[in-house]
């Protein structure tokens, strides 16, 4: 098999799982900043979220190519499922970052974690609930054995001074 034709059925058996899932999530970084494209399966359309509106228009133009691309992707790959729009839709309502904060990701990971769960999105999430959910997500990575850090790994350093 080509190795193209090979790439095709890679990417062809992964949309098609991705496509069971309600939503699929593409956090963007792009100039430093994060945003969100949220693709909805079963209406097929883009939802585009940043914390930064006024840096809206580069990011919104760097989420279209992305939706573009994946439409199309599906669309021409997966025959049967529901035809998904090359438009993105910019919400409006969404959580904003304060203007000398790299509260970006986290926003993101705050916006993730509600529309996994379709819990409501709190559009005046403030620099306190920014900080609350910094730490819940430093907690939850460092306490997550066998997987994380932890305090005894350092015992026996070879980086001990």
């Amino acid at each position: 098999m080509k190795l193209k034709e090979q790439r095709t059925d890679v990417l062809k058996d992964s949309l098609a799982a991705a496509m069971q899932c309600t939503f699929i999530h593409f956090p963007l970084l792009h100039c430093n900043h994060w945003t969100l494209l949220v693709l909805n399966t079963l209406n097929g359309r883009w939802d585009l979220y940043n914390s930064l509106a006024k840096l809206n228009k580069k990011h919104a133009d760097r989420a279209k190519q992305l939706a573009n691309q994946i439409a199309n992707d599906i669309n021409g790959l997966i025959p049967g499922t529901i035809r998904i729009t090359n438009k993105v839709r910019t919400v409006t309502v969404t959580p904003q970052q304060h203007p000398d904060s790299y509260d970006c990701g986290v926003i993101v990971c705050y916006l993730m974690n509600r529309i996994s769960r379709n819990k409501e999105i709190d559009p005046n999430l403030s620099r306190q609930q920014c900080i609350r959910f910094r730490a819940k997500i430093a907690v939850k990575l460092l306490s997550d054995r066998p997987r994380s850090w932890n305090p005894e790994d350092n015992e026996d350093s070879d980086f001990d001074i």
